[in-house]
């Protein structure tokens, strides 16, 4: 009785350990690293905002459905929603816009722990609840400490919501094909539906992953089919996804697409036609070196790239918002775990691999048919499937190991290299990245926003640099400017893609050599050491 009590405590003491650590790695520093607000973090904020003062977005838009209007790209509806109760209860401020993204991180992690158990448990190794939670624990660290994860942790990202969204609708559609309760079905269904309205890339992945997960249920049920459940969770798709569906084809969703696609790059084209020039435009060349053929294999290589061992273990996504650059997607250790799974998954023919493969093909085959691949942001969903293959291939190398005493030292051992490698990370996530990235998270703005804001009049006019982008939308944040002034002025506001170029007294330029009236005025703009200098002009 002394040691299962003993074996409960050091659960528990697991696991307020690891709650600790998710906690800390979440909100230590938040004021230091990221250094400040990315400008769709102010755009999501302000919204957001507008929202809750007018029912509208700072466009004068009326509770957009879809998508709001923003900086003209038409972001997802369901981040500004979600930010509404937040800002109502905190304010305006970095903190509230960060808030959901943080604890949308924390119902990942679960997410892929209770993930990785339930697959462990009921379609690997039935009855074995013991090693389920082992599992469990074990995803839960990893995912606590995964670099990729913590990176999207921290500031506001649409995809981390949807990634959170995603993870527990799987986990509730596998808790309806164990109990074939309806309850689960119809809740995943809805996850997964209003993952659609979190993040662009969701909209073509999870339609993808709610087929394949109702094929495995057939698959796996076959005459204990519960059609109730299975009709309100079509209903329920139906409902939800149809207005997604039917933006696909007006301006909101057109214009995402003609940003990203590969479809719109004219350089594939023009090399598809050179090769059918250059071997005299006959019949044959037409089909072979067809422009749908070098798309085709534009999407493959794009797909394939999210696999390469620079981009998972060495430096990341190429970003530096997506990357601190300096460690990739995962930890050099994590390829040798990977290995092992792949052997696990390999002799484990069971259904329930297809499964976990086409989970992970869905969420990464969107990113492929964009530009600037390999993409860590678009293919976020991805990682709960990487966490359980982790997970199964520490579990391999353990179950290796016969001796009791030789396998507590290869537990501490990896533990200890993890600590290391976690150690490091966070080091330079916190006190080096910020300093050397802080350009490309418009370090600066909340400064001169505010002293603008304060010499405002003062000036007949002021003029402010475009040069870090969306000095408008900084203005409005940090000011707290009422959003019914600011809907009032978008109908006569000159813009570029939605974003305000003048406002009030204010204009925001590109070149100031070419002002004219420059009488009484303050010229606000970069330093060669990327910091904000005024000039007055009298």
């Amino acid at each position: 009785m002394q040691m299962i009590k003993d074996k409960k405590w050091w659960k528990i003491a697991c696991l307020i350990f690891l709650l600790t650590l998710i906690l800390f790695t979440r909100f230590a520093y938040l004021n230091v690293s990221p250094p400040s607000p990315y400008w769709e973090e102010v755009a999501l904020g302000y919204d957001a905002y507008s929202i809750s003062k007018t029912l509208r977005d700072h466009h004068g838009h009326f509770l957009p459905l879809i998508a709001f209007e923003s900086f003209g790209d038409f972001k997802p509806s369901l981040y500004f929603y979600v930010l509404v109760p937040f800002i109502k209860a905190m304010g305006l401020s970095v903190l509230a816009v960060r808030l959901p993204t943080i604890l949308a991180s924390i119902l990942i992690i679960f997410g892929s722990a209770f993930l990785a158990r339930t697959v462990f448990l009921y379609f690997y190794y039935k009855n074995q609840s013991k090693l389920a939670n082992y599992i469990f624990y074990l995803a839960l660290f990893l995912s606590s400490v995964s670099p990729w994860l913590l990176t999207f942790s921290r500031s506001a990202w649409e995809s981390t919501l949807a990634t959170a969204l995603v993870v527990w609708g799987v986990n509730f559609w596998l808790f309806f094909v164990v109990t074939n309760l309806g309850k689960w079905a119809v809740l995943s269904t809805l996850l997964l539906s209003l993952s659609t309205y979190a993040y662009h890339a969701n909209r073509v992945s999870a339609p993808l992953l709610g087929i394949a997960l109702l094929v495995f249920y057939f698959w796996r049920k076959k005459s204990k089919l519960n059609y109730k459940a299975l009709i309100i969770s079509g209903l329920t798709a139906f409902f939800v996804f149809s207005p997604i569906a039917l933006a696909l084809f007006d301006k909101s969703g057109q214009q995402r697409i003609a940003e990203t696609s590969i479809f719109n790059d004219l350089s594939i084209i023009q090399e598809s036609n050179q090769q059918i020039e250059i071997h005299g435009e006959t019949f044959w060349s037409k089909i072979l070196y067809h422009r749908y053929l070098f798309f085709t294999r534009e999407v493959l290589e794009n797909f394939i790239s999210h696999f390469r061992f620079d981009y998972l273990f060495v430096n990341g996504d190429a970003n530096p918002r997506h990357s601190i650059q300096t460690f990739g997607q995962f930890y050099y250790l994590d390829a040798i775990f990977f290995i092992f799974a792949l052997i696990f998954l390999f002799r484990q023919k069971k259904s329930i691999n297809l499964l976990l493969i086409f989970y992970l093909i869905c969420m990464i085959l969107p990113a492929a048919f964009t530009k600037a691949v390999p993409h860590a942001l678009r293919t976020l969903s991805a990682l709960p499937v990487f966490i359980i293959f982790l997970s199964f291939g520490i579990w391999q190398v353990l179950s290796l190991i016969k001796k009791q005493h030789l396998k507590v030292y290869l537990i501490g051992t990896i533990i200890f290299i993890y600590s290391l490698y976690f150690s490091k990370f966070f080091y330079q996530l916190i006190f080096v990245y910020p300093e050397k990235y802080k350009q490309e998270w418009q370090f600066g703005y909340e400064e001169m926003v505010k002293k603008v804001f304060a010499v405002r009049n003062n000036y007949e006019k002021i003029y402010i640099s475009r040069e870090q982008g969306r000095p408008a939308m900084y203005y409005f944040f940090y000011n707290q400017i009422d959003p019914s002034t600011v809907q009032s002025f978008a109908k006569i506001a000159k813009k570029d893609q939605g974003e305000f170029l003048n406002f009030d007294n204010l204009e925001f330029v590109n070149k100031f050599d070419q002002l004219t009236d420059q009488k009484n005025s303050l010229l606000v703009r970069l330093n060669k050491d990327k910091t904000w200098e005024f000039y007055e002009v009298k």
